[in-house]
């Protein structure tokens, strides 16, 4: 009887195996705060390429707030960041008294902070391997699964390097050649945060990428797998320019022994100390300027932030492009060139959209979506069943060739 359960166990793994054989290799690439007119600002012939011979939307609509793991996890997941738990870069969760933050390593590879389930779970589990070359959420074990192949966070990695180790994973001949796979770009995004958005640096950033796309697609033809694979490029967030002259000082309208801050930018959220909740909020509500302040149950129900126990009881979200920062942090470090993180639905906020390959029709341009809907969309093209999430195929199904 063991043998049998075996026997059968084999079949079923085998036979996983060979449905994903029978479909599409995705490749999701996103390039950090690369925004919809970058294509206008230099020469991208790779990328116009792309499109011209795949599907380009006017833009890609971001979750609030704007920035790079919330935004990220949404895509590989579908789901609002109140039904994922990633509701921004620095968070504080009161059932577990821990802090979450881009500095801390230790906490961003645990799994109990990943809530939902994302692509490289879902096709590890129906039997479709999965590789990342960096993604929000992939070094961590999310219920019990890794993706086959991924990677420890390294900035300084070259780019071409990045593209070489996906390369060789999507030409290997064993089971573990994935079907799904990651890659990652931190530029222009680092460029805008030092130089401003219209600096020579982003712009020079760009035509890197573009070089970039080039050596992908080169690749993939060099090794046979450009007509068996789907490349879908996305950003997570827009950007927009600062000024020292457009600062709201936190510290000259609270008390900050009152309250714990976490996060600080175009978005804080505030933790009262016991007993000050409203006597912090009125003080907020008092000085409005430049700024909205809310109560976690009066939040815009397009926020979709406020059904967390992670969120806190009073989030502030500055007008674009003003910033929120503390007196002590000013004066040591005054503001960043540019940065992210206000309203979605602010148009600096706008995100980039490309998709190109055998599943997508053929230069074609579509009306703005929500970048929830990728996960579907991506579900789809390698034949998986998606898990529970906020997003619909039928609001991505016109850009592909088989969308039934």
């Amino acid at each position: 009887m063991n043998r049998f359960f075996s026997a059968l166990f084999i079949v079923l793994i085998l036979s996983a195996n060979a449905v994903a054989d029978d479909k599409n290799a995705v490749v999701l690439i996103s390039i950090d705060g690369f925004m919809p007119e970058y294509l206008e600002r230099t020469e991208t012939p790779h990328l116009d390429r792309l499109a011209d011979e795949g599907v380009l939307a006017d833009h890609l609509i971001p979750v609030f707030p704007t920035l790079t793991f919330t935004n990220h996890y949404s895509i590989v997941t579908g789901l609002y960041p109140e039904n994922h738990g990633i509701l921004s870069n620095t968070m504080y969760d009161p059932e577990w008294d821990a802090t979450f933050s881009l500095g801390n390593r230790d906490e961003i590879v645990k799994g109990r902070w990943y809530e939902g389930e994302p692509l490289w779970v879902t096709a590890e589990n129906q039997g479709v391997r999965a590789a990342s070359m960096f993604w929000v959420g992939s070094e961590a074990e999310i219920a019990g699964v890794r993706p086959t192949r991924w990677n420890d966070y390294d900035g300084s990695l070259p780019h071409e390097q990045r593209i070489d180790s996906v390369i060789t994973w999507l030409t290997l001949e064993d089971e573990t050649r994935p079907g799904f796979v990651t890659l990652y770009f931190s530029r222009p995004d680092s460029e805008a945060h030092s130089h401003g958005s219209g600096s020579i640096e982003v712009t020079e950033a760009i035509a890197e990428i573009d070089d970039n796309m080039g050596y992908l697609i080169s690749e993939l033809e060099r090794t046979g797998l450009r007509e068996s694979t789907n490349i879908v490029i996305v950003s997570d967030h827009g950007i927009a320019d600062l000024s020292e002259d457009k600062v709201i000082i936190l510290d000259d309208i609270i008390d900050l022994d009152d309250v714990r801050v976490v996060g600080w930018g175009p978005v804080s959220m505030i933790r009262p100390e016991e007993g000050k909740r409203e006597e912090v909020f009125n003080q907020l509500k008092e000085a409005e300027e430049h700024y909205r302040v809310y109560y976690r149950e009066e939040l815009p129900e397009a926020f979709r932030i406020g059904n967390h126990r992670r969120t806190p009881e009073i989030i502030m979200v500055a007008d674009l492009p003003w910033s929120i920062t503390s007196r002590s942090f000013f004066e040591r470090r005054g503001v960043l060139a540019a940065n992210h993180g206000w309203d979605h639905r602010e148009p600096e906020m706008q995100t980039f959209f490309l998709a190109n390959g055998p599943d997508f029709r053929t230069g074609i341009q579509v009306d703005a979506f929500e970048l929830i809907h990728i996960y579907e969309m991506i579900c789809h093209i390698l034949g998986l069943e998606p898990a529970e999430n906020d997003g619909s195929l039928d609001a991505v199904h016109h850009m592909l060739k088989n969308p039934k």
